[in-house]
């Protein structure tokens, strides 16, 4: 172990690491997500919600993150001053677990307690296809494209 980051409340539910490695983002039950510098291994930045974060992605541009969890909802914040960009309602019944954004950004998933996977557009946050059939909770989903 280099060093350790210490500072959530309550579990943390995911890590999203930024495409240059020189920073990460830590999303937990406590209702913090944590802008981590992974060179100084200081906190550069805190976002609060009353939520319990289940989920964090950031925009491969790194300028902002999203975030899911017990609220329902889908936040957009930006990663400089943590201040709150968007929001959309995510779910109507129970938590969004799960969310991945595709390598270009103009696409995102979820998955939570409805047992729908949905495709939303990034920029303008609208669901673009729903996919149904689990037969219960969906706690992890990955976007993966081959060709």
């Amino acid at each position: 172990m280099i060093e350790n980051m210490k500072e959530h409340k309550g579990a943390v539910t995911r890590i999203a690491l930024k495409s240059d490695d020189k920073e990460c983002v830590s999303a937990s039950t406590d209702g913090a997500c944590i802008v981590w510098d992974l060179v100084s291994y200081v906190r550069k930045q805190i976002v609060l919600a009353n939520t319990m974060f289940r989920s964090v992605c950031y925009h491969p541009d790194g300028y902002q993150i999203i975030t899911t969890g017990s609220d329902r909802k889908i936040a957009y914040w930006e990663v400089l001053d943590g201040t709150a960009v968007r929001d959309l309602e995510g779910s109507l019944t129970g938590s969004i677990n799960a969310m991945d954004i595709t390598q270009d950004g103009d696409y995102f998933i979820t998955g939570g307690d409805d047992k729908l996977l949905k495709v939303w557009m990034y920029t303008n946050g609208e669901v673009t296809h729903v996919g149904v059939g689990h037969s219960g909770s969906i706690t992890t989903a990955r976007i993966c494209i081959t060709w």
